[in-house]
């Protein structure tokens, strides 16, 4: 039995313990729970410093640089002991008179211990000599404590534009603090959140209001069997301006649904109602009433516009996706013009930290969705993080000229405007709040307007050699001018030198007896026809013809002793050149010019083709229709290098395997300088650093040779410095060598690597193969082989790799350029035979017997003509005789010769003594 006294002490150790359970103990060193510590307009600069003992407030004052009137101080927290701020939060439009911010916090350990207040600034004339005892005598708070209100998990505070009054929203209640009763005990006032939001469920996560609008974002319960137990949700609210605190109400919604089979659509969000960094939410609304609103939970940031005159719809623009990770859109701040800075984290699933940048894009300018290209990113390749400061970034916020970046350790650099052609630098003081100072656009980038963003490239067919105004300056039609381009570059830079080319194939034909029949008997035009055999032989041919004519009319038509004295001669003397019937036919002398025609063309023409061999040493063959005929027939076949080598072959590749490279490697279109330049070798396992044997910039072109010590090595060239790179030329030389029989080829090739509308990328990765190449010309006479070689690269890059596009430019922070070349050697090699189709005594055989065939073959023709077409001739002949003496007249002859006369009076045809000429 438990006596009475029993039930009491067992009551009163139960709320005691319930009183220790609701005590609110958050990680004081934790920047990044319950709220952002940091806010900023254009004349003030606060962060909540919950780690500091005693906790503070870091104040720093606008002008935002180095100049004396820009002070800075702490100042202590209200009632100090064991408070921890969630939020400060300032008016964007407040002026120089209104030094003034709020905050939102909690007592540890002090149950009921929430709170609401604004801290004001009321020594003006002071505020360029401040020290922390100054600042904590020249601030007053003005506190609002929320009894009867317990600790929220998520506790968002809002600020009007104006800074007139500040907003607590949290799912149970909404709270405003007025600050022309800031001294009033009804300067604050709380209502049920039930009043203002549509779901009773709503959890808000972020805020932030505009002269006319607000707009918060948050998660909502989800009810029936829905898979996830939350869903993200965002509320307009307008404000009822009608009673003494201007409650906010709902009046458009806007609910972010993840696509069916994404990784967005599996979240449940079970735990979103317990604070978890994981879930932080941002929202920023610009002048113009555009709003963005992050949730790094699905990286997600959303694009809205809201009317100002008619503040009633949130209108869904766009939204930028960041990949398959989280982290994107954690913090936001609109700035002027349009430009917009995203803080971009990339976390895993489960929330594991890897890496944070600040994305500044120019919304207005190139719109916002997933394929936007940022303006400029934090930290690049020349904008680095002070190594004093850590790279987990947690908030941003701008004034909204300037812009502010809070990190985990809670320190903060502040990103000043800078004119046009200067960028902001961050200036390495080991001091926070780290403050940029103006630098010029490094050349090959330009700046046209002020801003806290970077220079940007100059686009295709543009430069700036770093003297250039606000904008890049046109180049000229024939240079090369690729992205970030810094000179005009003549084209002839990037020439490819080639050493090989493709080894000759055979011809054809490779018999010299088929050769040479086609060369004699083609006929084509122009060149061609001049050098034809067959058309000077039918040119001859038609000469005989005109010849025989004429001979035939003189001996039909003219009777006369002296034309038969002339057929005599004639008949005579062509007998004598009578090749074809051994001297016997007239007519066979004078075709037998047309034989020594085709012969001594075929002469000549084997002369001048016995001399087309070696192709090194031989020129076109103008003695024939193909002027690219050679007397060489080619082989060419791959070869293994583990196959043991022949005893004539081994020289040559000895004499390869001793020759020394030289690498030459060509940056073109860039600035950078020698002295920016290192270079390490491989030698086994070991990287060792090595000299170039040479090395300028000459009109714009950095140039490096650089001697190795073996032919297969890897080698690495850093080029430490931001400047950009247009181009790569890579190349190899050494000197040739000739040893009797064999000659080794001096190398001399250079491949370029350039791409239309991109840059040089800041990793560069080359892979060279070489390959031996054996030449092998076999001797016109004799045994003994000549022998040449050479070296042919083969290069193997990823272009994707290889190049940047503005984009990647952009992304990139790497300071150095590194180019990795890894030259080996293929296992195998090529081997080129080259021997003559015909040699020397072949040719003289193969003359004769196409003598001897072209006189059988025309004998051959002769012997029809007697045979077929004589016969057939003479009977033609013999009936027009008959036909012709039948009808002569008798005549007396004139010279009195009676006796003939008588004759053929009496038909004593057969006495009379006629000469006629017979072929």
């Amino acid at each position: 039995m438990i006596f009475p006294s029993c039930y009491f002490l067992l009551t009163i150790l139960l709320v005691h313990i319930k009183s220790l359970q609701s005590f609110f103990t958050p990680n004081t060193a934790d920047y990044d729970a319950y709220g952002s510590k940091i806010a900023m307009n254009d004349y003030l600069l606060v962060v909540a410093q919950n780690n500091n003992q005693p906790p503070r407030f870091a104040i720093q004052f606008a002008p935002y640089n180095h100049t004396l009137t820009s002070s800075q101080c702490t100042l202590q927290y209200p009632n100090s002991t064991d408070t921890f701020i969630y939020t400060a939060a300032i008016g964007k439009k407040q002026n120089e008179s209104q030094l003034h911010f709020f905050f939102i916090g909690e007592h540890i350990k002090n149950e009921s211990g929430l709170f609401i207040g604004m801290a004001t600034f009321n020594n003006l004339q002071q505020r360029s000599n401040l020290t922390s005892s100054i600042c904590d005598t020249s601030f007053t708070y003005s506190l609002y404590y929320l009894n009867n209100h317990d600790h929220q998990e998520y506790l968002t505070l809002g600020v009007h534009p104006q800074g007139t009054r500040a907003f607590a929203f949290s799912n149970k209640y909404v709270a405003v603090f007025d600050t022309a009763n800031a001294s009033s005990s009804i300067n604050t006032n709380i209502w049920d959140g039930n009043l203002t939001w549509p779901d009773s469920t709503f959890i808000p996560h972020a805020v932030d209001l505009s002269d006319s609008f607000g707009v918060v974002a948050g998660f909502i319960l989800n009810r029936g069997n829905s898979t996830a137990k939350y869903s993200p949700m965002i509320y307009l609210l307008r404000f009822n301006s009608s009673g003494a605190y201007y409650h906010p109400y709902t009046v458009d919604s806007y609910k972010p649904v993840a696509s069916i089979g994404t990784w967005q659509d599996l979240l449940t969000y079970d735990d979103a109602d317990v604070y978890s960094a994981k879930y932080d939410m941002s929202v920023s609304i610009n002048e113009d009433g555009k709003v963005l609103v992050g949730m790094q939970f699905i990286n997600r940031v959303f694009y809205f516009a809201v009317n100002l005159t008619n503040a009633i719809q949130l209108t869904f623009i766009s939204r930028y996706t960041n990949g398959r990770s989280i982290g994107n859109g954690k913090s936001i701040a609109w700035m002027k013009d349009g430009i917009a800075a995203v803080l971009i984290n990339v976390y895993s699933l489960d929330y594991v930290w890897s890496t944070s940048q600040i994305f500044l894009f120019d919304i207005y300018a190139n719109g916002y969705n997933s394929e936007s290209v940022p303006l400029s990113v934090f930290p690049n390749s020349h904008q680095l993080l002070p190594s004093s400061f850590s790279s987990v970034f947690l908030n941003v916020v701008s004034s909204p000229s300037s812009l502010a970046l809070l990190n985990d350790e809670g320190k903060v650099i502040i990103f000043s405007p800078t004119q046009a052609q200067y960028y902001p630098s961050v200036v390495r003081t080991g001091l926070s709040p780290f403050i940029t100072t103006p630098k010029p656009c490094m050349a090959g980038t330009f700046k046209n307007k002020s801003g806290v963003f970077d220079c940007v490239l100059c686009a295709t067919g543009t430069k700036n050699p770093g003297n250039a105004s606000n904008e890049c300056l046109p180049c000229s039609a024939n240079s090369f001018c690729p992205l970030g381009s810094v000179a005009d570059v003549p084209k002839s830079v990037l020439s490819t030198v080639y050493q090989v080319v493709p080894y000759p194939q055979s011809p054809e034909s490779t018999i010299f007896d088929e050769i040479i029949i086609h060369s004699i008997f083609s006929i084509g035009s122009g060149h061609c026809l001049l050098v034809s055999p067959l058309f000077w032989a039918l040119v001859v041919a038609c000469v005989v013809i005109v010849i025989i004519i004429i001979m035939e009319i003189l001996k039909l038509c003219v009777k006369t002793r002296r034309s038969k004295n002339v057929q005599h001669v004639v008949t005579y003397a062509f007998k004598h050149t009578d090749l074809i019937g051994d001297g016997k036919s007239w007519v066979g002398g004078l075709v037998s010019f047309s034989i020594l025609v085709l012969v001594c063309f075929a002469y000549a023409f084997s002369n001048g083709y016995l001399k087309q061999y070696p192709i090194e040493q031989s020129g076109d063959s103008y003695f024939t229709c193909d002027e690219s005929m050679r007397n060489a027939k080619f082989d060419t076949n791959v070869q293994s290098l583990a196959i043991p080598l022949a005893h004539a072959e081994q020289e040559m590749f000895d004499l390869l395997n001793e020759q020394i490279f030289t690498l030459n490697i060509d940056f073109v279109n860039t600035l950078v300088n020698c002295d920016s330049a290192s270079i390490q070798a491989q030698v086994g396992l070991t990287w060792s650093t090595i000299r170039w044997s040479s090395c300028n910039n000459t009109d714009s072109v950095l140039t490096l040779s650089i001697p190795l010590s073996s032919q297969q090595i890897a080698v690495k060239v850093f080029l430490e410095d931001t400047k950009t790179i247009g181009a790569l030329r890579i190349g190899m030389s050494s000197d040739g060598v000739k040893k009797e029989k064999y000659e080794l080829r001096q190398l001399q090739f250079y491949q370029p690597f350039y791409k239309s509308g991109y840059m040089l990328s800041r990793n560069i990765p080359v892979a060279l193969a070489i390959t031996k190449i054996i030449n092998e010309t076999r001797p016109m006479e004799g045994e003994e082989s000549d022998y040449s070689g050479i070296y042919i690269p083969t290069f193997t890059v990823d272009t994707n790799s290889l190049f940047a596009t503005t984009k990647q430019y952009v992304l990139s922070s790497s300071i150095i350029t590194t180019l990795s070349i890894a030259v080996s050697e293929t296992p195998y090699y090529v081997k080129n035979i080259q021997q003559p189709i015909a040699r020397k005594s072949e040719i003289i055989f193969r003359n004769l017997l196409f003598t001897i065939v072209c006189l059988e073959i025309f004998r051959l023709v002769f012997l029809l003509y007697k045979l077929l077409l004589k016969p057939i001739y003479q009977a033609i002949m013999r009936k027009y005789h008959h036909k012709t003496e039948r009808e002569l007249p008798y005549q007396v002859p004139m010279n009195g010769d009676l006796k003939a006369a008588n004759h053929f009076k009496n038909g004593d045809e057969k006495n009379l003594d006629f000469t006629a000429t017979t072929f």
